[in-house]
């Protein structure tokens, strides 16, 4: 029994370190994703003024612009959106009082008693096949956090594909327009 218990916790190590893998990789695309943001905006006040619509030219490198423009400002929206899943705490699916011997992993579920007296009490009653139930119950809630996350993140990198391509093409349309009124 006990082996089952060990290759049950290993197994909710495994899913805590993706989980905290998700999110340290979610923190640090969102760091990309506002300082895109960030110079897209104050270059969009420059050029927005400075679109012309006059010859064919004009018009396909304004029209371009805008539309790459608009692109970019939805899918940031977009992927903030999206990265938001990842970043969001996630809580135990079940709030039921603690019966003895179950739900004794889940922080909500251990501050519930009275005191680190009462969970030692709790704990030491526990059977290994308890343990297990115990284990198993929170390998099963981590997997359903990791899969959301990971799921995000998926969702998320195409999001930011798309934003990263009209980053590029309106930041470059958008210093070529700049030329237009020097």
């Amino acid at each position: 029994m006990m082996e089952r218990v060990g290759f049950a916790w290993k197994n909710f190590e495994d899913q805590q370190a993706i989980i905290r893998a998700a999110d340290l990789k979610a923190g640090y695309l969102v760091t990309f994703l506002l300082f895109f943001g960030a110079s897209t905006i104050p270059l969009g006040k420059e050029v927005l003024p400075k679109l012309r619509w006059g010859n064919a030219g004009e018009i396909l490198a304004s029209g371009l612009y805008a539309v790459t423009y608009v692109a970019f400002a939805l899918g940031f929206v977009w992927a903030l959106y999206l990265i938001s899943h990842v970043l969001t705490p996630r809580i135990a699916r079940h709030h039921a009082k603690p019966a003895d011997g179950r739900e004794l992993l889940y922080y909500e579920h251990v501050v519930r008693h009275a005191n680190s007296a009462a969970y030692y009490e709790a704990m030491a009653k526990v059977s290994a096949e308890e343990m297990l139930r115990n284990v198993t119950d929170q390998v099963f809630e981590l997997a359903m956090i990791c899969k959301v996350k990971v799921d995000s993140l998926r969702a998320f990198s195409q999001a930011f594909k798309i934003t990263l391509v009209a980053w590029f093409v309106s930041t470059a349309i958008g210093f070529w327009i700049m030329t237009w009124m020097k």
